[in-house]
């Protein structure tokens, strides 16, 4: 296996977990919307406030350090859209970045 095969394996990798954590970025936007509009109620159903304190453990740590970079703004919690949009867009400058660095330059 080349150098340059196992760096892509690795940020095929990166990109996949990231994918599945946007995900869970979303279920847990979802779910607490429908908490707080009253669609579904967490203290009578085990099953939706379980699936609620696994997505808060995995989202929460994230999102609580934007919460404190980001102004304050009322109601609205925009710090899952940065978190999100950093997710799609850092990686791929980070890796081309790197790509640029280690590959191109020994060329």
């Amino acid at each position: 296996m080349t150098a340059a095969n196992l760096y892509m394996f690795i940020v095929n990798l990166i990109l996949m977990v990231l994918d599945i954590y946007t995900w869970i970025i979303l279920a847990y936007c979802f779910a607490t919307m429908a908490i707080n509009f009253d669609v579904i109620d967490p203290r009578s159903n085990r099953f939706i406030q379980a699936l609620t304190e696994m997505l808060a453990r995995l989202v929460e740590p994230v999102l609580q350090p934007i919460r404190n970079i980001l102004p304050p703004t009322g109601i609205m919690d925009f710090s899952p859209l940065v978190l999100l949009l950093t997710i799609q867009y850092a990686p791929h400058f980070i890796f081309k970045t790197i790509f640029k660095l280690v590959f191109l330059t020994h060329a």
